[in-house]
């Protein structure tokens, strides 16, 4: 290498090495106020088919990258993933930004505005917070899943609040717009470790008859290594009420090995015959680090007219799954 070369890049490391310590001091706020977390989700699973053959495979069902940044009472969060499980229509499960205002509640109240988890129901939408491989009937069938517009939440002692509003809905693995939704959940926790959640949602398309949408939750955790959980949910719309509960019981019986049972049902129509009954045994296990793994075993007697999610019309469905999660 020519000497004068050799001499002007030795001069340029040591100027930008000179430079870094200047620059510290910034770039490690902004690493201090950013969160970085996800998870990828597999599994093999086997299923009867209505027609009598047996539908086996694996499947990658999820991948998701999840960012948060924050700047005292300011900040924002995006979720990126790919999904096979039927919930998710885009590449963006979630991307708001947010405030939070001090003054009102107990950890002030926080405006929320953008694309975000829809604040109704027990159970949640990602493989690492559940118990099971599969959701509740009425998680698929009762439920939307995401929302984009705006919301207002805050917590005041044993109460908590969250109202809401969107013109976009997630729900069934579909994105509809100038839907409108309006909601709120309010929440008691009478007891340590007890939680009751009432939500009220109405959503309508502009000169359609609204979905009216009462949805009841309760969290009981206060037990060493029990966890109780359940839900119950009724849609009505254009003169129908559909809807359905399901109960949950989740043990750990050593900090590896956990046992989860779920019943739930859904009906469709609860003027005429019929309904989905579900049974759901899991166990599952920690394997180290974010590794997680379940079995799941779960059948779905479906006697209505109406095919759901999980549950074709007039058939009993039966799902042996197993599901290895890790996140980070």
């Amino acid at each position: 290498m020519n000497k004068t070369i050799r001499n002007t890049l030795a001069a340029a490391i040591t100027l930008a090495f000179a430079a870094m310590p200047a620059q510290a001091g910034s770039i490690k706020d902004k690493v201090d106020n950013l969160q970085i977390s996800g998870f990828v989700d597999t599994s093999w699973s086997s299923t009867n088919a209505q027609a009598g053959a047996t539908s086996t495979g694996f499947g990658l069902d999820q991948i998701e990258l999840d960012v948060e940044y924050s700047e005292g009472n300011v900040g924002m969060r995006f979720d990126l993933q790919s999904s096979g499980q039927g919930f998710a229509t885009d590449a963006i499960e979630q991307g708001y930004v947010y405030v939070n205002f001090s003054g009102v509640g107990d950890d002030g109240t926080t405006f929320m505005f953008g694309k975000f988890n829809a604040p109704i129901g027990w159970e949640l939408l990602d493989a690492p917070d559940m118990y099971q491989f599969s959701h509740a009937l009425v998680f698929n069938e009762g439920l939307p899943t995401n929302l984009t517009g705006a919301s207002l939440a805050a917590t005041f002692g044993m109460f908590d609040a969250n109202i809401y509003y969107a013109d976009q809905v997630d729900t069934n693995g579909t994105t509809t717009t100038g839907i409108h939704s309006t909601g709120l959940r309010f929440g008691i926790s009478p007891l340590e470790g007890a939680n009751i959640g009432i939500s009220y949602l109405n959503t309508t398309n502009p000169g359609n008859v609204a979905d009216i949408t009462l949805d009841i939750d309760f969290t009981y955790d206060a037990i060493d290594n029990l966890l109780i959980g359940g839900e119950y949910n009724q849609v009505k719309s254009a003169g129908i009420t559909s809807g359905g509960y399901f109960g949950t019981v989740h043990y750990d019986f050593t900090e590896q090995v956990g046992l989860t049972y779920r019943y739930g049902t859904f009906d469709d129509d609860t003027s005429i015959a019929g309904k989905a009954t579900s049974n759901t045994v899991a166990l599952t296990s920690v394997l180290g680090g974010g590794l997680g793994a379940l079995f799941e075993y779960r059948s779905i007697n479906n006697t209505t007219a109406t095919s759901f999610i999980d549950a074709p019309k007039n058939f009993n469905t039966k799902v042996y799954a197993f599901e290895m999660t890790y996140g980070f």
